[in-house]
């Protein structure tokens, strides 16, 4: 959008900022209790292991989401999104050729957690 409407300012990527056991920092987390908590653990996991198995050749979209979301499922999440979507400009793909980005929202109890991970291969 920068880009496109031409605005004077710079965007600077960072890296997403995480709790001390992996969970995407949030100030929605201390409405997690511990056992939410726990299985809410599933989203970042699940994320790495899809950047794996993407960095070992498996680069079709649809598996890769429809591994994340059954084990976020099975650890008793209900997942809101699940997309993955070209770095540059946020368009869903179906095969990974290029840097894109996995983004998930998922809700455990009450609350909704988002999280996401890059994938360069």
């Amino acid at each position: 959008m920068v880009r496109d409407l031409d605005f004077s300012i710079e965007v600077i990527g960072s890296e997403l900022v995480r709790d001390f056991d992996g969970l995407a920092m949030s100030s929605r987390n201390v409405h997690l209790t511990p056992g939410e908590r726990e299985k809410a653990l599933s989203i970042n996991r699940s994320l790495s292991r899809a950047k794996s198995a993407a960095e070992q050749g498996q680069v079709n979209c649809r598996e890769l989401r429809d591994s994340v979301t059954q084990t976020i499922h099975e650890a008793g999440g209900r997942v809101d999104y699940a997309e993955i979507v070209d770095q540059e400009s946020l368009e869903a793909v179906e095969e990974i050729k290029r840097p894109v980005v996995f983004c998930i929202a998922a809700w455990f109890g009450k609350v909704r957690l988002i999280d996401n991970i890059e994938i360069n291969v």
